[in-house]
């Protein structure tokens, strides 16, 4: 022990038991205590202060390494150095609170005398005696508190306290230098206003980085330190400028400003420049959305943190740094393209989200709207605000039908049970099913009348063809199209098998082997679920989990020490790459020819699905080239289903080959351009047609129209007839095209002759029935489909 040491100990515990008793005494009473016993316990007392990691706010950043949120907790703070705080700063904090600094041992007996003195005159507790030393002490106990008992024994006014502070005190000041306290003091203050730490409290109340710090604000900000709420400027401006006077003169007093400088200073207004700041950090990020399920990430890993409480406590007070996937281009081109499309403040919520296939680095989490609390208070699915919406639907999960970009599972199903691309069927306006479930209409129907003929699974595909589908899904089966997708990356419990026995997904309808509608996509998964699908596609069968946290890192002692987190499963080969490059070789069809043509190209090979739920009450895209998937939606959040997607910015009908598509276009030409992405082939598109069977065409001149009509739909023929000029009588069938006798593609329009008599076209006024012997055929009333369309 060193000389200097040994005196300033002796010192201590000769005055243990005297001075701090006295200087207690108004307030706590010591009878019975002797200067010995007090100096007997002062010694008894451990000496070495541990100093736990400050709480510090944690910064996440996107890929690029730009600060995208800054998450806080009860203590906003930011550690400095020393020499980055200015003179004027730290003189004023050791004027104003302990002017001996450089000059005592941790513990200033004089000004214990001297606030005694002051005690015993004013009969209270007006003084306290502490050096900037023990007011450090007394805040690490505070920060070490973990329980409201503990830190109710950090701040109590008892001779213990006071003891156990000075006895700290000279073990700091015996191992650190005055310079090395006057900085960790600075740096845990407490500031008021949930500014902790110099740094903090600059940004907090002036917006400025601590080297700027003028000498009126570096007073103002010394003087919070004795009472942080009565001399918070925000609420008593006027008391926190006589305050700030107060340090200016004290300053003036020990000579450490000039009486112009003081006079000048005194005068000064107190002026803050408060950044604004949303209680919810994430509403003030960059990519609040993405922001929020970065923390929604965290909080529920265990691997990160033991208990949700930990969890809380490490994210919000461990000054972590927290590097994601999100790329800035990739992020700021979903989030354009999004608000020009639907303009946030419309009705109708647009949510975009790109994956990088062979990764699962999710690169952009955008929604078309201003996150924030709902100004009614009600949930998403009942609120009539459209502004501010908290929840980041609907990128959640289980909250919108994909409609006909499920299909693409139906398809990677069948190929994979060796269905061929010629697979052909023919597909009428409306067919009831004999297998599966019906509609309340009594059959499934396509999106348009004339959409009724014969296709191959490619045409089915591009042009979304619903009846052809639902015949696939039988001869198939329901279960293996969405086993497809949960093997791709749907993770929605809407789509696992009835009677499945997962803890996740309790309470909720699952699928059974007669639910047709989850073919069409009825049931309801999230845009993350959709694009991680489509990024296996676009990786050849390999998928890769969606994630979003590259590291975590946590600063301690000068060095950036990594944290464990949960990375997920590693990548996996969930289906045959062939198979993978037969649907991306479909799914380019879509965009060239198919429901995307209109709006969907991107001058490169690019694969994708459009999807138009039941009742337009969901409207999607999802589609990818080798290096990005992307998958859009679009729904109102007060509910789909109430409020369909009718009368959308001009349009009647919003179906996913238009504003989503759009969105989608969009959000992939901009990051490729952004990225400078080359050129990737994707397979060569197919073109499998129908595989139509052929009929001998029977010859049907000479007979009545409507008798020759007849014959020839039975036979599966599409019929049309013309009138022409002719001798013999009208309504008789004159002439065929094509020839009859040879065989013909049953798809195949055959033209019908028919007489109109010498003058031409027979004309039957209203009325007027058919001659005695014609044959009509009969009437078929079809269903009103505009209502369910799903393409």
């Amino acid at each position: 022990m060193t000389p200097t040491r040994l005196l300033g100990l002796v010192a201590a515990s000769a005055c243990a038991g005297v001075v701090v008793g006295m200087l207690a005494l108004p307030v706590v009473g010591l009878a019975g205590v002797t200067a010995k016993s007090g100096a007997d316990h002062f010694l008894s007392l451990p000496a070495n202060l541990t100093v736990p990691p400050l709480a510090q706010p944690s910064r996440i950043l996107d890929a690029a390494g730009n600060e995208i949120a800054v998450l806080r907790g009860e203590q906003d703070r930011e550690l400095v150095n020393l020499d980055q705080v200015p003179q004027f700063m730290r003189q004023s904090i050791i004027d104003i609170e302990d002017a001996r600094f450089y000059e005592h041992s941790g513990v200033d007996y004089r000004g214990m005398i001297r606030a005694y003195l002051k005690n015993q005159e004013s009969g209270e507790v007006t003084q306290g005696g502490s050096t900037l030393t023990q007011q450090y002490v007394k805040n690490v106990l505070l920060a070490s508190a973990t329980t409201a008992e503990e830190k109710a024994q950090a701040t109590e006014q008892t001779v213990d306290r006071k003891l156990r502070e000075a006895r700290y005190a000279l073990y700091l000041e015996d191992h650190l230098t005055k310079d090395e306290i006057l900085e960790r003091y600075l740096n845990i203050a407490y500031f008021g206003d949930g500014a902790y730490g110099v740094q903090a409290a600059a940004h907090h109340y002036f917006n400025v980085d601590v080297s700027k710090l003028t000498l009126t604000q570096s007073a103002m900000l010394a003087g919070l330190v004795k009472n942080p709420t009565a001399y918070n400027p925000v609420l008593h401006p006027q008391a926190a400028k006589e305050r700030r006077n107060t340090v200016l003169a004290r300053m003036h007093e020990l000579g450490h400003i000039d009486t112009a400088v003081w006079q000048s200073a005194r005068g000064e207004d107190v002026v803050l420049n408060r950044p604004a700041r949303s209680v919810d950090a994430c509403q003030d990020s960059s990519a609040p959305f993405f922001c929020a399920y970065v923390r929604e990430v965290l909080l529920a890993d265990r691997k990160f943190a033991a208990t949700p409480e930990d969890a809380r406590r490490l994210l919000f007070e461990g000054g972590l740094t927290i590097r994601t996937t999100l790329d800035p281009v990739a992020q700021g081109a979903a989030q354009t393209s999004a608000a020009e499309v639907i303009p946030a403040g419309n009705r109708v919520a647009a949510s975009v989200v790109m994956m990088q296939p062979g990764t699962g680095n999710v690169l952009a989490f955008a929604v078309n709207r201003e996150y924030g609390e709902p100004s009614d208070n009600l949930p998403p699915e009942r609120t009539s605000d459209f502004v501010h919406t908290k929840e980041i639907y609907p990128v959640d999960e289980d909250l919108f039908s994909p409609g006909s970009t499920f299909k693409v599972f139906t398809l990677a199903a069948a190929l994979e049970n060796h269905f061929p691309l010629s697979t052909t069927f023919h597909s009428p306006v409306c067919y009831p099913s004999q297998k599966l479930h019906n509609p309340d209409s009594g059959c499934y129907g396509n999106a348009d009348p004339s959409e009724d003929g014969f296709y191959s699974l490619s045409t089915a595909t591009w042009n979304s063809v619903n009846t052809y589908y639902i015949q696939l899904a039988e001869q198939l089966g329901v279960l293996k199209t969405t086993e497809m997708a949960r093997r791709l990356g749907v993770s929605s419990c809407r789509i696992r098998p009835v009677g499945e026995n997962d803890p996740e997904c309790k309470n909720v309808n699952g699928v059974s082997t007669v639910d047709g509608s989850v073919i069409l996509g009825s049931n309801e998964i999230s845009t993350l679920d959709l694009a991680t699908a489509y990024a296996t596609l676009a990786a050849r069968g390999n998928r890769c989990d969606p994630h979003v946290v590259l590291s975590v890192s946590q600063r301690v002692g000068g060095a950036d020490r990594p944290l464990a987190f949960d990375t997920g499963k590693a990548c996996e080969q969930v289906l045959d790459p062939g198979i993978a490059d037969t649907v991306a070789s479909v799914l380019q069809g879509v965009i060239n020819h198919g429901t995307a043509s209109g709006n969907a190209k991107l001058g490169r090979p690019a694969a994708g699905k459009t999807g138009t739920a039941e009742g337009f009450s969901t409207a999607s895209f999802a589609g990818f080239i080798p290096q990005l998937a992307t998958a859009v939606n679009l729904a109102d959040p007060r509910s789909p289903t109430n409020h369909p997607l009718v009368d959308v910015l001009g349009s009647r009908h919003v179906f996913g080959g238009g504003f989503p598509a759009q969105i989608w276009a969009r959000t992939m030409t901009r990051t490729i351009d952004g990225l400078g992405l080359p050129v990737v082939a994707l397979p060569p598109p197919d073109n499998t047609q129908p595989a139509v069977p052929k009929k001998p065409l029977p010859d049907v001149r000479g007979q009545a129209q409507q008798v020759a009509e007849a014959a020839l739909r039975a036979q599966g023929f599409r019929v049309r007839s013309q009138t022409v000029p002719n001798l013999a009588a009208p309504g008789i069938v004159v002439g065929m095209s094509p020839a009859p006798g040879g065989e013909v593609s049953i798809d195949t329009e055959i033209v019908l002759q028919v007489s109109g008599g010498l003058t031409g076209a027979m004309q039957l006024p209203n009325g007027i029935n058919p001659r005695p012997g014609e044959v009509r055929p009969p009437t078929v009333t079809l269903p009103d489909m505009r209502d369910r369309l799903t393409g």
